[in-house]
Order: C-alpha cells, then structure tokens, then sequence
C-alpha cells in the first residue's frame, strides 16, 4: 500500500518538476536563450491549446457555409439553389395534376360510357312507365341508375332566370339556355377544379369544372371569364359573366351543361333555376 502511494507521489511530483530548456547557436555553442516549465504546465498549456482549437473549429463548421460540404452535416433545405429547385418541383407538379384534371375531364366529358343492367332494372323501369321491359331501351336505364347516385349530391343554381331551351340532346342541345339580367355572375355549383377556362369560335368565353363523383359543368357564352385553368373554385363562387360570345348564340344568357362518367344529362332534373320556362 505505502509503495503504490509512494508511486503515486513519485508520479505527481515528477511531472511537476522544472525543466530548463535551452537554445544553443549551433556554432559557437553559445546560449541564445532558455525557458523552464514543467510537464503538468506543458499538459496544461496543450490541453487549452486543443479546447480553444477545438472551439475554433466547431464555430468554424457551425457559423459558416463550410457545414454544408460535410456529409450528413450540412441540411441541405438551407441551400438557396434547392430551396428554387423545390418551389419550380412544386409548380410544375401542380401543372401537371391541374393538367391530369383537364384531360381527364374532357374525356370523361366527351367520351360516353357504356351502360350495362340486370333485369330487375329493366322490369323495375318497365313497372314504373307501365310498359313492356323489351321497349326499355339501355339510355332510359342509364339516365336513372345515374339519377340516384346524383341525388346524393347538392348542387347551387349557377345563375337564377328564365329557360329559354331546354335540355333536348335529339337536337344536339346537351344543357340550358338561361336568360338573366346583364352583368349576372355565373357560379360554380361545386367545389372543383377548372380543366378549361378558354375562348371558342362557337362558344365563346366558356368554362369547364371537374367536380366530385366525376361531374363536370360547362359554362358557355360568357362575356367575361373570372378564372383559369387550374384553379380550385368553391360552391358558389363567381367563374364569369353572363354574356352572348360566341357564334353559336342569338342573345345574352348561360349555357349550362352537366356531364356525368362522361354522359350528358339533364341540368333541370337536380338544380332548380327558379324561373318560368318559356
């Protein structure tokens, strides 16, 4: 015991002991200059020498740019070229799905679906117009197997008027005509996105609106177009003005057309336009 406390004091004492240091020139071997220290100042002056460079070093990483070339260090949402890069990524993806919605949109709008029924449809819609169920043809099962699942939907009345035409796809005419006072803005009847907001030679300012549940609405023979595409619309919020653009159209008012998985059908059947027929 007494020889490992003997060690111990040994040890301490030896790195305290002085040292004398001395520079020779090497010619004439005279002293140029000397310095004492010990081994524990010698420890200690290197151990503050590595703290203050360690501190030095970590400021260094910590306060400057050189963070973002060490890896797994640096975090690289901090870079300015990236933070463009993934503003530009965003746009272009919002492009995009705005341009996924508008293609999607026109084909459901412009391409008809085909309409399959069991036989209970046909007798059930035999029943209900008291005739034989091999006169029914497949539109009259279509329009009301569509029918009921759009009654689950509300609808807003885009512009409040007078039906000048109505819904007669004999003649090729897929929605309504409505007459309103000048100026009258025309409203989405759902929340949507806009596939179309566009100027055409037959239809003048017109605009498309994909909705839930694959419904589309067209809005045509606006004088003024109050969105574009791309835009996301709520129920009820203005998307033009009621006007007589276009070449097909003998006056001012709305064509309003609603298509269902890619089928027309009949606008007065779910939105009451508050108005007497002509």
């Amino acid at each position: 015991m007494q020889d490992g406390l003997q060690a111990k004091r040994n040890w301490w004492d030896r790195i305290r002991d002085t040292y004398r240091i001395s520079i020779l020139d090497d010619e004439n071997l005279e002293e140029v200059g000397s310095y004492n220290l010990s081994l524990l100042s010698f420890y200690i002056f290197l151990s503050v020498f590595a703290l203050i460079l360690s501190g030095l070093v970590i400021s260094f990483i910590i306060f400057t740019p050189v963070k973002r070339l060490i890896p797994g260090y640096g975090d690289i949402t901090d870079n300015k070229k990236f933070i463009e890069l993934s503003k530009k990524i965003d746009a272009l993806e919002k492009d995009i799905s705005a341009y996924d919605t508008y293609t999607s949109g026109l084909k459901n709008m412009l391409t008809g679906g085909i309409y399959n029924s069991s036989v209970d449809k046909i007798d059930s819609i035999a029943a209900t117009k008291s005739i034989r169920p091999e006169l029914v043809n497949q539109e009259d099962i279509a329009e009301t197997s569509r029918t009921k699942e759009l009654d689950f939907l509300k609808f807003a009345t885009p512009v409040s008027g007078t039906i000048s035409a109505s819904f007669n796809p004999s003649l090729g005419h897929y929605g309504v005509d409505i007459i309103a006072a000048k100026d009258t803005p025309v409203k989405s009847i759902m929340d949507g996105i806009v596939v179309s907001a566009e100027q055409s030679v037959s239809t003048g300012n017109s605009v498309y609106i994909q909705h839930q549940k694959n419904v589309v609405s067209a809005y045509k023979h606006n004088s003024i177009l109050l969105v574009k595409t791309g835009d996301i619309i709520r129920t009820g919020q203005a998307v033009a003005i009621i006007g007589n653009s276009g070449e097909m159209t003998t006056g001012p008012h709305l064509h309003f057309e609603m298509w269902y998985d890619g089928k027309y059908v009949n606008p007065e059947n779910y939105i009451s336009f508050q108005q007497n027929k002509k």
